[in-house]
């Protein structure tokens, strides 16, 4: 699974920045609308339609409750803190909110087909993905 990392800690690519200030729909967690309004592009949630709002949970055990007009998010380990949040207007949003509070997100294989290692990756392992590349590849004498 790929760790989704906050724009600002990203090499900086344009095209990826473009990409995250695409509004946020929570049929990006999990496909809770029966017509698919968009893809899905986080990883290891599920997701139910609940009455008037939606749930989503992960196996990290947070629980993501969506509302008209906010959300909220807590853990499922008995903890009684809850954040109550705006809900993120931009995909980035939702990725520095998630960030903030300590929920690991992890992208589809989607990222992987529509951008670059480098642009999604956090800048500090950029390199240390592709030497792990070329090492697959029996290549890693290309590093010298």
């Amino acid at each position: 699974m790929i760790k989704t990392t906050p724009y600002i800690m990203t090499a900086g690519s344009e095209r990826f920045k473009k990409f995250l200030a695409i509004p946020f729909k929570i049929d990006m967690l999990y496909p809770v609308f029966g017509n698919k309004s968009t893809d899905t592009l986080f990883d290891d949630w599920q997701g139910k339609v609940v009455v008037n709002w939606y749930k989503f949970t992960n196996t990290d055990e947070f629980i993501l409750e969506f509302y008209s007009t906010y959300y909220v998010i807590k853990k499922d380990k008995g903890e009684s803190i809850k954040y109550m949040l705006s809900i993120p207007e931009t995909i980035n949003d939702f990725i520095n909110d998630m960030d903030r509070f300590n929920v690991q997100l992890y992208w589809t294989a989607w990222i992987d087909e529509n951008f670059e290692p480098k642009e999604y990756l956090h800048k500090e392992e950029i390199k240390e993905y592709f030497a792990n590349l070329l090492l697959k590849m029996g290549k890693s004498h290309e590093l010298l």
